[in-house]
């Protein structure tokens, strides 16, 4: 079984019905970087912050970018992560005894693209997620084009883009709209004027848009 080293922060007041957020970061940094998004986002949730398990630069990441997109070598090597990310949560929540609490996820980039694949391949996993710059697999694409209905409730999804990121283009956020918004029917996509990262605003419109659900 893969492990990932974990932090897991329970509020002060907290109770079977309390959802737990989930936040995978992004490549070179660690399960510390999402804390302030937490703070803001999930601060009454129990959170739970996964840390890449391969060392990158200053930090760790989930997976080696080494491929071609739609190549055999990504949906291998991102398709395993996924995978392992999904066998760690549940065989940690089992451990914890946290498996009937509701589940919030939020991933930055690398965070991003495995919350894709967990959003497409278990569908009634989350019940709130939000995919801060990131981008869709070709594989992913293709699994839910194959398996998923449309106009699906849950979850409330949250995808945003920079307009200036150099790492995935604001036509890549739009197209991971286009294919979510294909299957799921609480689709909600924002663009900012900033590279790759989340800004004050992103948050902001995050909270609104669970305010009115």
């Amino acid at each position: 079984m893969m492990q990932y080293l974990y932090r897991l922060n329970y509020p002060q007041n907290w109770d079977e019905h309390t959802p737990i957020a989930i936040a995978l970061h992004g490549m070179g940094t660690n399960y510390n970087d999402l804390q302030p998004v937490l703070d803001q986002l999930a601060s009454d949730q129990i959170q739970l912050s996964l840390q890449g398990d391969q060392v990158f630069q200053d930090g760790y990441q989930f997976f080696n970018v080494n491929f071609e997109r739609g190549s055999k070598k990504e949906e291998t090597v991102i398709g395993t992560a996924i995978e392992n990310v999904y066998s760690f949560i549940q065989q940690l929540l089992t451990q914890k005894k946290l498996t009937a609490h509701p589940l919030h996820y939020l991933g930055f980039s690398q965070g991003a693209i495995i919350g894709s694949g967990l959003v497409v391949n278990y569908p009634k996993l989350f019940r709130q997620v939000e995919l801060f710059s990131g981008r869709l697999p070709l594989f992913v694409e293709q699994t839910a084009q194959a398996t998923l209905g449309t106009n699906l409730p849950s979850p409330q999804i949250f995808i945003s883009q920079g307009s200036l990121d150099p790492l995935f283009s604001p036509e890549i956020g739009r197209h991971v709209h286009e294919i979510i918004a294909a299957h799921f029917a609480n689709v909600h996509y924002h663009e900012y004027q900033v590279g790759h990262g989340i800004t004050p605003q992103t948050l902001a419109d995050v909270q609104k848009e669970n305010s009115v659900h």
